[in-house]
């Protein structure tokens, strides 16, 4: 599956979006670890190691999405700055903290969260569905997580309206409590969707990095509703934000781990892709020359046959004028012209027949030569016997090979009608274990079989058989008649 998710425009506000959120991370992280009180040391160096590796892991990420201009990326980046301003509200919460700030941010941070909170979850759908590229790889995981993302949009303007209601406020706050309560159930229900439908290493990465920040973050909620005791009294452990910010910190590594992992699908993609792009391209270079060999044959054809037929017309035709007052002789040239001409009819029939894409079948070859070897034979008074297979489905014959099978049969059935001197014909096709057979048949006067007698005929039907794969047998006594086997595997 190709894993590409669409390239958006870089545009300023993209820029603008990822610097402010940069800006204020950096911002309030050097303010709160500035004045966190001496006794909360362990948690500020918890704080900046995890601050650290996001704010590198952050800009690294966003450099590839100015290179790769991949969606992807920017709602990655985004998703990470807005996990670190998220925590950052958390961690400046402290009391010691934020004495030192003024009453504004107070307000400022209880209002922030929510939107940083909901907007992070929007984004962290928005990465899912183009890192795993949904709308390719399942359709219903995809319209059902384009869902939650509209609905995760919907709860971002509800929180950011809620900043028109102050602190306290009954209906702000069962909004909130009711906002808040809404976005984990569609995180969990959207990661058990990718669990459960996306059979690849890449969802399985993506599955247990959101099981560690779900982890984390029921953790910390139970903490602070002090529905389960800290483990342990000893900074950072007794701290609810810690553990979510751990929860996230595992998340990030691993989805970070992931990309590398999908650079490297997606690297093997491509080069599968390279792979056919050239057996495509080798196989058109051999169908061109194919059809290459194919027009040098009509053009020998036209040239040889046709050619030499319509010369010896002309001469015909200047033999009978110039014999026109001996009308029986005259009538003998014109009707050797005649014939001429129905042979060349027939050979730009066979032509145009072989390259016409609407014959591309065995039926319609076994048809035309049904009605070749009746009119033939039928024209020299011989009774025969036409034996074909019914069922023609299996049987396959590219172009090439339908041409020179046609043609051997037809040399075939022209040397039974005019030198066997037959009055009985067989002509049989049988179809087993990919062979197909061919066997013209008559009780005429037949000949002595040597090769080196063979005439340019019997020569022309040897070498075409053996260019197509196929072997020809003759078999024949003078006054024994004729059987004359063509064996062609078909694969």
């Amino acid at each position: 599956m190709a894993l590409q998710s669409p390239r958006p425009h870089i545009t300023r506000w993209t820029i603008f979006a990822v610097v402010l959120f940069l800006s204020a991370n950096l911002f309030l992280s050097y303010y709160s670890v500035k004045f966190a009180p001496a006794g909360n040391a362990g948690d500020s160096y918890f704080y900046l190691f995890v601050s650290g590796v996001l704010y590198f892991i952050s800009i690294v990420t966003f450099i590839q999405f100015l290179f790769f201009k991949e969606s992807t990326y920017l709602y990655y980046v985004l998703y990470i700055l807005v996990n670190l301003c998220y925590f950052t509200f958390m961690y400046s919460s402290h009391r010691g903290i934020t004495m030192h700030f003024p009453n504004w941010f107070t307000a400022l941070r209880y209002n922030l969260s929510l939107p940083l909170l909901t907007v992070s979850y929007l984004l962290y759908v928005l990465f899912a569905i183009g890192f795993l590229n949904l709308r390719q790889a399942d359709r219903l995981v995809y319209k059902w997580l384009s869902r939650f993302a509209r609905i995760y949009l919907v709860l971002f303007i509800l929180s950011v309206l809620l900043f028109l209601l102050p602190p306290g406020n009954k209906l702000g706050d069962g909004l909130r409590t009711i906002t808040l309560l809404s976005c984990m159930p569609m995180g969990i229900v959207s990661i058990s969707l990718v669990y459960f439908r996306i059979k690849n290493n890449i969802s399985r990465i993506l599955c247990v990095g959101s099981l560690c920040f779900f982890t984390g973050s029921v953790l910390g909620f139970l903490f602070s509703s002090q529905l389960l005791p800290y483990p342990s009294d000893a900074a950072p452990f007794n701290q609810w934000v810690f553990y979510t910010e751990a929860g996230t910190f595992l998340e990030v590594i691993l989805f970070s781990s992931s990309f590398a992992y999908r650079n490297k699908v997606l690297a093997e993609e491509e080069r599968k892709a390279q792979e056919i792009v050239q057996i495509e391209i080798e196989k058109n270079k051999e169908k061109e020359k194919k059809l290459q060999i194919i027009r040098d044959e009509i053009a020998r054809d036209l040239h040889d046959d046709i050619g030499a037929s319509l010369s010896n017309i002309n001469i015909l035709n200047e033999l009978a004028r110039r014999n026109a007052s001996n009308p029986e002789k005259a009538g003998e040239y014109l009707s050797k012209a005649a014939e001429d001409i129905q042979d060349i009819s027939e050979s730009l029939s066979d032509i145009v027949w072989n390259i016409n894409p609407r014959y591309d079948n065995t039926e319609q070859l076994f048809v035309r030569m049904r009605r070749y070897a009746a009119d033939m034979m039928d024209g020299r008074n011989i009774e025969y016997e036409l034996m074909f297979p019914e069922h023609t489905t299996e049987i396959n014959l590219d172009m090439d090979k339908r041409r020179d099978f046609y043609l051997i049969f037809k040399e075939a059935v022209n040397n039974m009608v005019k030198y066997s001197s037959a009055e009985k014909g067989l002509i049989r096709i049988e179809y087993e274990n990919k062979l197909l057979r061919l066997t013209v048949k008559d009780n005429g006067i037949g000949f002595q079989v040597k090769e080196e007698t063979y005439g340019n005929g019997l020569t022309n039907m040897k070498k075409r058989a053996a260019e197509i794969g196929g072997e020809l047998i003759i078999q024949s006594a003078p006054g024994k008649g004729t059987e004359l086997m063509l064996v062609l595997p078909v694969t």
